[in-house]
């Protein structure tokens, strides 16, 4: 099956280095790294996939042991440290939000680029969830795409290194502006931004449309000695003594995240796929939440205001308009209807949904 006008096929690629030469990559992503020499590897897949998520201006190299910072000792490649816990290459897969070298284009786009990166890896292993890996401005781009897309049920486990120190000392912002990376300023100390993504210094619970509640991701943060506390709804390690690679290249470090990290998770079934688009049927504890339709499914395309869930976040886009303006279903039923609660023939339900996510449209 494939995902028709989400995904558009790579360049063939050989390397670790590299994606898989049969991964579908959406058209809006930069591109990224691992993720083992085939599909057909999913069949032995034992935990969630996890997703590597740099710093601002880095790839993927970073994970392999680039930049390694006060790191000690000669093996600092955080990706080797994870097979060597027992991850498969198909599990461990590295995204690069921007081409090398450089800064995210936009946040908005490199948010885009994260969601679509999930559901296609989502995709190509059969996992119903990822689980994320990132560090310093990556640990921001990765809350705010959770945040943004209303789509922390697609991830089990969260590790963040250096989240939100490492993006912020106070005073490196304005040094590290000037030598041509402005999104500093962005997630600096203090920023509007920044204090928005920890919302008072909680992980935030997010409703799940798979189970009708809010509920936290679990999650790990990682600091040095000069870091905060660690956030309310986490756990939370301080490693002192290591400059802001060394922290995540630090063997120390690996030895916490390896770990958590470590969520079983069971291949793909097609007997539990009933539409057959690649997700695992809710009724099965996957994340596609209507299985009787092929074209919704995790990352498929939205169609705006129609009061259907296409990806399966439990929103709509908002039919006035804003390229990310998502809006809940049962605030798109109470604009339709002109009332508080959906009213006599106002709004019908449509075939399948969920307990608090059941689809609706309106009459004309």
């Amino acid at each position: 099956m494939t995902l028709g006008p989400l995904l558009l096929a790579v360049t063939l690629l050989t390397s670790i280095g590299e994606l898989p030469p049969d991964f579908r990559l959406h058209p809006e992503t930069h591109g990224g790294a691992g993720g083992g020499a085939a599909r057909g590897e999913r069949a032995a897949l034992r935990y969630y996939p996890v997703i590597m998520i740099p710093d601002d201006g880095r790839d993927h190299r970073d994970w392999q042991g680039a930049h390694p910072g006060n790191a000690p000792g000669p093996d600092v490649s955080v990706y080797r440290h994870l097979e060597s816990a027992g991850f498969q290459p198909i599990e461990l897969w590295m995204l690069d939000p921007a081409d090398p070298g450089r800064q995210w284009t936009s946040i908005e786009e490199a948010t885009d680029d994260l969601k679509f990166f999930i559901a296609s890896v989502m995709h190509y292993t059969g996992a119903d969830r990822v689980q994320i890996l990132a560090h310093g401005a990556g640990a921001v781009l990765a809350r705010l795409t959770l945040l943004k897309y209303n789509i922390a049920h697609w991830v089990a486990s969260e590790v963040y290194i250096g989240f939100p120190a490492a993006v912020a000392y106070p005073g490196r912002a304005g040094e590290r502006a000037l030598r041509g990376f402005p999104n500093a300023w962005v997630a600096a100390a203090g920023s509007p931004l920044l204090r928005e993504v920890l919302l008072h210094g909680n992980v935030p619970a997010l409703h799940s449309p798979l189970k009708g509640r809010r509920e936290r991701t679990r999650t790990l943060t990682i600091h040095g000695g000069n870091g905060p506390p660690g956030l309310r709804g986490t756990h939370h390690a301080t490693l002192s003594g290591l400059d802001r690679d060394g922290l995540r290249c630090a063997p120390a470090t690996a030895r916490l995240a390896a770990p958590f990290l470590k969520q079983k998770a069971r291949p793909y079934d097609p007997a539990e796929d009933r539409d057959g688009d690649g997700f695992r049927g809710a009724a099965f504890g996957g994340p596609d939440t209507d299985d009787t339709d092929p074209s919704i499914y995790p990352g498929a395309p939205e169609i705006r205001g129609d009061g259907i869930d296409q990806d399966g976040n439990g929103r709509d886009l908002d039919p006035e308009g804003g390229r990310d303006g998502e809006i809940p279903l049962s605030l798109r039923i109470r604009r339709c209807c002109g009332a508080d609660l959906p009213s006599a023939g106002c709004c019908r339900p449509l075939r399948g949904g969920l307990a608090t996510g059941r689809r609706r449209s309106c009459s004309a």
